[in-house]
């Protein structure tokens, strides 16, 4: 190669191409955001409409049904779900993986315009598409105050909220737990029944005069004049000053018939941090931002506010931080990187021998890793936990090219040449070998590169990193290594420190009598065809059953190891928010104690109340958290109110607005009928509610919610010019308050809400008096034309492709893997009962097992696809079909060592599964593995070339590459030691998948020695066979034609 003779002639050139390198490396690095976990674009929009005080029904029909209906026609629409609770409808729209979600999202808002119908009350709906990036707070902040929430929120909307989201990289701020303000005009009942004036009336005074009217321009000489009639409330006077009616010429002014105020929206939400009282926020990263940076711009704002605030009262405590965890990780997977790169080099020191060649060789490591920064940067990356594993994984990898060329160096000047010459014809020799073996390498992480699911996109940074790492490498091999070995490697290899005398004399005894074993025992073999069918049959055949049989149940996603606890508690429906608090305060109280929490916040709201639970550093191991959790739990137990209270590590992976943590599965029952599909998912519960495997069970559906229900007679109300809007209005009014516009207040507008005097509470028994007023002006009791009853419904309604459906939550217990709890689930509980369900309708399992299938499936296709794509480069380098197949009995020796692996991991520690991240691992070793096999048979047919007979260049290729076999070997296994074994914040990302690397790695490496030659015997003499028969029938000449 000219590159190779090139590189060596000018020293210069190529040292000045690594520094360049190795420069924009280290910008690149400082440029690329730092985050814990690869950014995942799901391909899902969500609509959210808020509808103030309407039932769960009423939501989903006023609402919901009529968007729904309009929004099943966007195009690549794979799923529609929706969920109707009180006072808010939630659309979740799940598109084909890589659609283009901004064509989708202009699609959506084009369909929401065409809905109608809709009632005024219900707000413009937020359409979202968001990622992961988007869906958790990187931190959560309590505002501790003495003075009133009220007051202090005015404060977090206006200044504290906006401070924040100034920060670089803030997306967003989640703000809950306060009461925002507002007008209510609060009517005095007996005054309008005095007056005979209807709520009504009251209502359309309020709306008529509230405007600014454009009145077109005027023009006057040179000017124009825009004219406005301006109407519009600027103060609480001119609102108390409109004249509702007149009364034979007298006006009735909205003063004398109601008291106008400024007050706050009903409490729905409330904070409390640490048993007091508080405020709350969320802040949310913009996606591809660095979160450390983010997080120090978040704090400074802290800083800043808490000194602005110090004298008012007003105190911002960050309750947790997401980078706690990130630095714990990013130090833990860098030590490791440190460490493996330190056993690497301790390796290729102890078997070189020579100071030399191993600073050589070790060049490679941080040209190629830093380098591949660059390529990171240049296609948008981030630095996370998936790429520094990656790259550290790498770290034992890329110096396998510069291994094989060293050798093959070595060997040239073993044989009397020079150091040029030796650097020159050393690299040539062996540049095809290694370039196959890189390819390879790179080769198997193509399909993945293709992946759309959630786990194919956790995948791509680890991809591109170890892709572009061992390229690199390969490049450094033919370049940098032979360059610096014409002027710096020793002539004797023998040549070394003294300490490392003995053990390397033990080595090489070791060394020479595993070769002549090794080779022995393939003489042996030479000898008899059915001594080497055998072997090689019994090889493949032990491996492939060991794979099926010890193949361990397959799991979806790690979930980490984040130092916060959720808590969601179940209470009955119908609970207000005191009661809900009350709950809060209880727990609060038991868990307060608890000596590894550091600190406890909760957030009560109208769906399940939530708290959080942060863990002292020195308690957030492993061991640590179970026992804070088994303890959380057991104090729960008995707590008064709620009917379950659900205790959870918070995971690194989880769907929006989901606070379960651990792996669940998910069950839809659907259908028409509402009572069918209660009774099927209590059926379902309660068979789930029996199986030890699972931690809880939790449903989305309660019927009980307490209503009180008003039954319009029509017909009566007709006969007094009453319709049911009209009635339903006044009653709303009366009960929950009434928008009637907006007044502006320092520049931010304020709803008028109105509403019944404060002067006593209305309470039920109260409802069926109260008095209405005819269009004429008659005054008649509510109880005259309706009838006003209690009943009990549904807390929340929810859709699935819009059918009515109730979703059950199954939560796994932590040793036990997906794969295994769905079969279980699946055969025990619900087959049983899908078998009984009427025409229409249907029980699907759904969550993180539809997940499983999914990333199952792609991996699949995706490892059958990095095998094909690996012979095809193979059998383009060798120039022949049938030598890759002969490279390709590695993978099942892999895939058995893999499979063992995790085995025994799973064995010394539960939460090492095989999950997605593991099945990688696999992927991965389909390309590494071969590289072993390509050494040899590379090196076979060199020396079949050069004119030695088939059988003896099998055993001399393989007495020439077992040394650089073991070198890079065990330079890549010590490389990924440390990850496998370390534990350690996010080691739970990568323990896995490194387990199945370095199992498959060891066994096939040990296997292929033997298999290998053995099969491409086999297959030479089967080659020369068939060419010696074809030769014969070439020689017989032709029968004569009969006569």
């Amino acid at each position: 190669m000219k590159l190779i003779e090139f590189c060596v002639r000018y020293p210069v050139t190529v040292l000045v191409g690594v520094i360049l390198a190795l420069l924009f490396g280290g910008i690149s690095l400082l440029r690329l955001p730092l985050q814990m976990i690869p950014t995942v674009d799901r391909p899902e929009i969500t609509v959210e409409t808020d509808y103030s005080g309407a039932a769960p029904l009423e939501v989903e029909q006023e609402v919901v049904d009529r968007q729904e209906e309009k929004l099943n026609a966007v195009e690549n629409l794979r799923e529609i779900t929706s969920s109707s609770i009180e006072g808010k409808g939630r659309i979740v729209l799940s598109f084909d993986w890589g659609v283009n979600k901004d064509v989708a999202r202009l699609e959506v808002s084009e369909k929401l315009d065409q809905v109608r119908d809709v009632p005024v009350e219900a707000k413009r709906p937020v359409i979202r598409a968001v990622n992961t990036d988007e869906e958790s707070p990187i931190a959560w902040i309590i505002v501790e105050t003495g003075r009133d929430l009220n007051e202090v929120w005015e404060e977090v909307e206006d200044v504290i909220a906006p401070r924040l989201e100034r920060v670089e990289g803030v997306g967003a701020v989640w703000r809950f737990g306060g009461q925002a303000r507002e007008v209510h005009v609060l009517l005095d009942l007996a005054a309008l029944t005095a007056r005979g004036i209807s709520v009504a009336e009251v209502h359309e005074a309020i709306v008529r005069e509230n405007r600014n009217i454009k009145g077109g321009s005027l023009e006057e000489g040179k000017r124009r004049y825009a004219v406005r009639t301006l109407g519009q409330f600027t103060d609480l006077g001119q609102l108390e000053r409109i004249i509702v009616r007149q009364d034979r010429g007298n006006p009735v002014y909205l003063a004398d018939i109601a008291r106008v105020r400024f007050g706050h929206e009903d409490r729905d939400f409330a904070v409390r941090q640490m048993g007091k009282p508080a405020l709350g926020l969320g802040v949310l990263r913009r996606t591809g931002a660095n979160t450390l940076e983010v997080m120090k711009g978040v704090e400074e704002a802290i800083a800043y506010l808490n000194q602005t605030y110090r004298d008012k009262g007003i105190r911002l405590i960050q309750v947790y931080d997401e980078t706690d965890y990130l630095h714990d990780s990013v130090r833990q997977v860098t030590t490791n990187v440190y460490y493996g790169v330190a056993l690497a080099v301790a390796a290729l020191l102890l078997f070189l021998r020579s100071p030399s060649s191993v600073l050589i060789i070790a060049t490679t490591i941080p040209i190629a890793l830093v380098t591949t920064f660059v390529f990171l940067a240049a296609l948008g990356r981030s630095l996370n936990i998936i790429t520094l594993a990656g790259l550290a994984f790498a770290a034992g990898m890329v110096v396998d090219n510069a291994v094989v060329v060293l050798e093959n160096i070595f060997r040239q000047r073993e044989l009397g040449k020079g150091k040029m010459r030796a650097a020159l014809d050393g690299a040539r020799e062996v540049w095809g070998a290694i370039l196959a073996s890189s390819l390879t390498t790179i080769a198997v992480f193509v399909p993945v590169l293709f992946v759309q699911q959630e786990a194919g996109q956790l995948f791509r940074d680890i991809a591109i990193a170890i892709s572009f790492a061992v390229a690199l490498s390969l490049l450094v091999a033919l370049t940098v290594i032979p360059m610096l070995s014409a002027r710096l490697l020793a002539v004797n290899r023998r040549a070394g420190p003294r300490w490392l005398a003995r053990p390397s004399a033990a080595l090489d005894r070791f060394g020479a009598g595993f070769v002549a074993a090794v080779v022995g025992l393939l003489a042996w073999l030479r000898r008899g065809l059915l001594r080497r069918l055998a072997t090689a049959t019994g090889i493949v055949a032990l491996a492939l059953a060991a794979s099926y049989l010890l193949a361990p149940p397959i799991d979806y996603l790690p979930q980490g190891n984040r130092n916060l606890i959720f808590v969601v508690v179940r209470t009955p429906p119908g609970f207000n928010t005191d009661q809900k608090e009350a709950i809060i305060k209880e727990l609060e109280r038991r868990f307060m104690d608890i000596p590894g929490i550091q600190r406890l916040f909760g957030v009560v709201r109208i769906e399940a109340p939530i708290m959080g639970a942060l863990v002292k550093p020195e308690h957030a191991d492993l061991l640590g958290m179970r026992r804070v959790l088994a303890e959380m739990r057991r104090l729960a137990v008995g707590v008064p109110g709620p009917q379950a209270v659900f205790i959870t590590q918070s995971p690194l992976f989880r769907r929006r607005g989901a606070f379960f943590g651990g792996t669940n599965i998910d069950i839809d029952v659907k259908g028409a009928d509402l009572e069918t599909i209660r009774r099927t998912a209590e059926t379902i519960e309660a068979g789930l509610r029996g199986l030890p495997e699972l931690n809880f069970v939790n449903t989305s559906f309660e019927w009980g919610n307490p209503e009180l229900q008003v039954m319009v007679d029509r017909d009566r109300a007709a006969a007094l010019g009453l319709s049911v809007s009209e009635v339903g209005e006044v009653v709303e009014t009366l009960v929950g308050g009434t928008l009637a516009g907006a007044f502006r207040e320092r520049g931010k507008e304020r709803d008028i809400r109105l509403r019944s005097s404060a002067d006593r509470a209305l309470r039920t028994q109260d409802l069926a008096e109260t008095v209405l007023f005819t269009r004429a002006g008659r005054p008649i009791k509510l109880a005259d034309i309706a009838e006003v009853r209690p009943e009990l419904g549904p807390t929340k309604v929810e859709h699935v492709d819009l059918d009515r459906a109730i979703k059950l939550t199954a939560n796994i217990r932590d040793e036990v893997p997906l794969e295994a709890a769905v079969r279980l689930v699946e055969s025990r509980v619900v087959d049983p009962v899908r078998q009984t369900l009427p025409l229409g309708y249907a029980i699907n399992v759904t969550g993180h097992a539809k997940d499983l299938v999914e990333a199952w499936n792609a991996l699949k296709w995706s490892f059958l696809l990095a095998l094909v794509v690996i012979y095809l480069l193979m059998a383009s380098l060798f120039e022949s079909w049938a030598t890759p197949l002969v490279i390709l009995f590695t993978v099942p020796l892999a895939a058995t060592g893999g499979v063992l692996a995790v085995r025994l991991a799973h064995l010394t520690e539960p939460t090492i599964k095989m999950d997605s991240v593991t099945m990688l691992g696999f992927i991965i070793l389909a390309g590494i593995v071969v590289n072993n096999a390509i050494l040899i048979v590379h090196q076979a047919l060199n020396f079949m070339q050069a004119g030695r007979p088939a059988q003896e260049a099998i055993l001399e290729s393989v007495r020439t590459r077992i040394r650089p076999i073991f070198i890079t070997t065990t330079t890549t296994v010590l490389g990924m030691l440390p990850l496998v074994v370390a534990r350690g914040a996010g080691s739970e990302l990568y323990r896995g998948l490194g387990s199945a690397v370095l199992g498959g790695l060891t066994l096939s490496t040990l296997f292929t020695l033997v298999l290998i030659p053995v099969v491409y015997s086999l297959w030479l003499d089967a080659r020369e066979a068939l060419t010696a028969r074809a030769r014969r029938r070439a020689e017989i000449p032709p029968l004569a034609a009969p006569k």
